[in-house]
């Protein structure tokens, strides 16, 4: 069954993922950023390209990907074991298709990132100015385009940051566990205390406090970044480092007035519930 760790872009899936590794990391196993068959801990994406080409799915429509999402998460749990899926597609509807049910999952983990950090990391990330960055925030109809050969197509609906957050927030068929990124900063124990609980609820794992605190300390935001200088990344983008800056409230000195506006405004609803304003 799946765990999902879902997010929009540049809102702490990574970093979730990495503590998450590190927890469950067997004491002859190394600390690494980028996977290996031998890990404990072995997140997948969602759609894999892997899992589209083994179940002859044409993803150059996305149509077929969406009318498809619970047949790859019925193969996903072929292995008859808890998978942590990490995916960046709304809880959505594209059709008849739902992205998922009960069938297939039995729980999530949703980080939620102010829209206006979000906006500074994801324009670094995908190389393209504060202006064009918001017009994906903002678009109903934003896409995750990753790469197959030299073509690129439609892998997951994000939609705006809003109704991807939304989205995950109202779907009660499980319960979904809401984490705020600047709480994972700013009181990182009792925050990463909250996901393990949380595990321990909807999957029988131990909370262990010396495995809690060696986690912590190995995926500081400080160390992440001294790895990925040292070993690379490949989940890197086209900014210079994957682990930038991490910072809460960078766009207070870096966005203009006239686009932090328009986000305010466009989010005004869901950033005062979540006390961004």
């Amino acid at each position: 069954m799946i765990i999902w760790l879902a997010s929009y872009p540049k809102s702490g899936n990574t970093w979730l993922r990495m503590f998450l590794k590190s927890y469950f990391l067997k004491s002859d196993e190394k600390f690494t950023l980028d996977g290996s068959i031998l890990d404990s801990f072995k997140p997948q994406g969602f759609p894999e390209q892997k899992v589209l080409d083994n179940l002859k799915i044409d993803y150059s429509k996305f149509e077929e990907i969406a009318k498809n999402w619970e047949s790859m998460q019925d193969y996903i749990n072929l292995n008859k074991r808890t998978n942590y899926v990490k995916t960046h597609n709304a809880m959505c509807t594209v059709g008849a298709h739902k992205f998922t049910s009960l069938r297939n999952t039995k729980g999530g983990i949703y980080l939620v990132r102010d829209p206006r950090d979000v906006l500074v990391s994801l324009s670094h990330h995908m190389g393209l100015d504060y202006e064009e960055t918001f017009k994906h925030l903002s678009s109903p109809y934003n896409f995750e385009y990753p790469s197959s050969g030299n073509k690129r197509y439609k892998k997951s609906l994000m939609g705006t940051w809003s109704n991807h957050y939304n989205s995950w927030k109202n779907y009660n068929s499980c319960k979904i566990l809401i984490i705020k990124y600047e709480d994972m900063v700013m009181n990182e124990i009792n925050t990463f205390t909250k996901v393990i609980n949380y595990l321990s609820e909807v999957d029988k794992i131990k909370l262990n406090e010396e495995k809690l605190k060696k986690a912590l300390k190995q995926t500081q935001f400080e160390e992440l970044q001294k790895m990925e200088k040292t070993e690379g990344f490949k989940e890197k983008g086209k900014g210079e480092f994957f682990f930038r800056k991490g910072k809460v409230g960078g766009w207070k000195n870096e966005v203009s007035p006239e686009i932090i506006n328009k986000i305010e405004k466009l989010f005004k609803k869901e950033m005062i519930e979540l006390g961004y304003l």
